[in-house]
């Protein structure tokens, strides 16, 4: 019995997490385009010349260049757990700054 408690809680946190993840538009890589995006609350730069800040519902995000011995200007792009690159040659959904980088590199001006 106190087994089945231990998991009956634990899924109701899980549950009520999920809820206020969704409520509040947390962002994934899957419905980044088809959820309400929210607009910054702030957002301020760093010394590195990328920025962070948060949304008014309270996503944090970022934007930071890539830093490569090529000379190409590639931004990473990340609210909550979605992530893209931006370019001027568009923009790039990669799983990593490599391959973002290696995608640039096939695309035609």
């Amino acid at each position: 019995m106190k087994n089945f408690a231990v998991v009956a809680i634990s899924g109701l946190i899980i549950i009520a997490i999920f809820n206020v993840s969704i409520a509040r538009g947390f962002y994934t890589n899957e419905n980044f385009h088809s959820t309400p995006h929210s607009a910054p609350a702030w957002f301020t730069p760093d010394s590195n010349g990328g920025f962070h800040g948060e949304t008014l519902s309270g996503s944090v995000f970022t934007q930071r260049p890539i830093t490569n011995s090529l000379g190409i200007r590639l931004h990473k792009f990340q609210i909550d757990d979605a992530f893209f690159y931006v370019s001027d040659r568009g923009i790039i959904y990669a799983q990593s700054d490599v391959v973002a980088l290696s995608m640039y590199l096939t695309r035609i001006l």
